[in-house]
């Protein structure tokens, strides 16, 4: 009996390291760590999210309308959207600055949009169309037309630009940002932790989430 006791422990052993391989094969494919948002004020509710509710990674965005590198940044976002739209949900989260004289009223627009459904096709629409707008003489008219283009009740939007619901939430993302410290745009935190970007934000972007999913599949 004693002579086979070492061919056991050898089995024993080999099995042990295939169920660990097992293990940590499963692990690195679906993350246990749940995507989260920063602690901190929770902001406008519900917020603005595109992608899978259960993606495995959080992208949260505080941008402004306005800003040139919130511009810069937006067609690396809609890249990383189309390329990881299985595992990554971005919020986008309202943060106007006081030196950009039409951004606030740009928030203003996205928001009135978002209570007619349409938030996300006016936020494109506003960098789109950014060179236009921060040089009108009067925002109000061009963001009623970009409404009408996008099929919007133009009474209705003008009168939610003004309303107490669209102040609020944009209130409470700016309460949200603040409570993080916030104080320039973009800012952008992958499953609640704030990212620094590098000199080439999409390729740093798409580092840090594929180091948030545990391997590189991009």
């Amino acid at each position: 009996m004693k002579r086979y006791l070492p061919v056991a422990i050898i089995l024993a052993a080999f099995f042990g390291t295939l169920a660990a391989g097992a293990l940590l094969f499963h692990f690195r494919k679906a993350p246990t760590m749940p995507a989260t948002f920063a602690a901190g004020k929770p902001g406008a509710e519900p917020p603005h999210i595109r992608g899978l509710e259960n993606a495995s990674v959080t992208l949260e965005e505080f941008g402004d309308f306005e800003c040139l590198p919130c511009f810069v940044l937006w067609p690396a976002m809609k890249n990383i959207e189309k390329d990881y739209a299985k595992s990554v949900s971005v919020t986008f989260r309202q943060h106007p600055l006081a030196q950009h004289a039409h951004a606030r009223e740009a928030a203003r627009a996205a928001e009135a949009a978002g209570l007619q459904g349409r938030f996300w096709e006016m936020h494109d629409m506003l960098y789109l169309r950014r060179g236009k707008w921060i040089k009108a003489d009067d925002v109000r008219t061009f963001f009623n037309t970009c409404a009408t283009e996008l099929g919007l009740d133009p009474d209705r939007f003008t009168k939610d630009m003004d309303g107490e619901e669209v102040t609020k939430r944009i209130a409470a993302d700016e309460a949200r940002g603040d409570s993080l410290g916030i104080d320039r745009t973009p800012a952008v935190f992958i499953n609640g932790r704030r990212i620094e970007f590098s000199p080439q934000p999409e390729e740093g972007l798409r580092a840090e989430i594929d180091a948030a999913l545990g391997t590189k599949v991009h």
